[in-house]
């Protein structure tokens, strides 16, 4: 069984087409106050996410196989510091790496409602649908605040990942504007069973990576039973 756990911002429907690919063997994790699930009144938190995360693993029995796109593989990865025997293999793409005030300051400019209503009104339309139209600004406004709590204290170093005891194969697009190779590379190199792979031709929005390109590494990565 493989998890499959979405990125900031995201939702199921994003992954239709890569799920149905995986079927059966696939069990996808919504993030609380994403998409159908339901809100928790604490504060979102990359941590709260690794709890959830946990749980789910614990509902299909341990260690777990985790594919975690953008921000879902930081959450993975975190786990896998902190409760190792949960998790037996991870496969990442497109997560950020680098955080800083600086660096989530940058990254949080772009989640104001009004500045995404005027420039981006599909884009605007598109988290609605996600989320509905009652709750994306709290999505928004919820995530800015984590991403603002990362750039403070941020949980994944060249130091902390080295702690990182399980294979971890962390992909990275060519053409991705929000993440960069260099930074990837920093973390693949400090985990030491981790390794980086630049996928050709390939965006950091889910819904634009080639889904026969992912499954490739999803089946040679994931799925593979040899722990070395």
């Amino acid at each position: 069984m493989i998890i499959v756990v979405h990125g900031a911002l995201g939702s199921r429907h994003q992954f239709e087409p890569l799920l149905q690919r995986l079927g059966n063997n696939a069990m996808f994790v919504e993030l609380p106050g994403h998409g159908s699930t339901s809100d928790v009144d604490a504060p979102w938190s990359i941590e709260l996410f690794a709890n959830v995360l946990a749980q789910a693993i614990d509902r299909i029995g341990a260690p777990a196989r985790i594919f975690g796109y953008s921000m879902g593989g930081y959450i993975a990865m975190h786990l896998a510091m902190q409760r190792p025997h949960l998790v037996r293999r991870i496969l990442t793409l497109g997560t950020k790496l680098w955080w800083s005030s600086d660096v989530a300051l940058h990254e949080t400019q772009r989640l104001q409602p009004d500045t995404i209503l005027a420039k981006v009104p599909a884009y605007a339309d598109d988290l609605m649908r996600r989320h509905g139209s009652d709750r994306w600004t709290t999505v928004l406004d919820k995530t800015a605040k984590l991403m603002t709590g990362l750039g403070e204290q941020p949980l994944l170093t060249p130091v902390s990942a080295t702690s990182i005891p399980v294979p971890v194969r962390l992909c990275i697009g060519d053409r991705d504007r929000m993440v960069s190779v260099e930074e990837t590379e920093v973390i693949a190199r400090a985990i030491p069973r981790g390794e980086l792979v630049v996928m050709p031709d390939t965006q950091h929005p889910i819904e634009r990576v080639d889904i026969e390109q992912l499954m490739l590494h999803i089946t040679t990565w994931l799925d593979c039973d040899d722990e070395a």
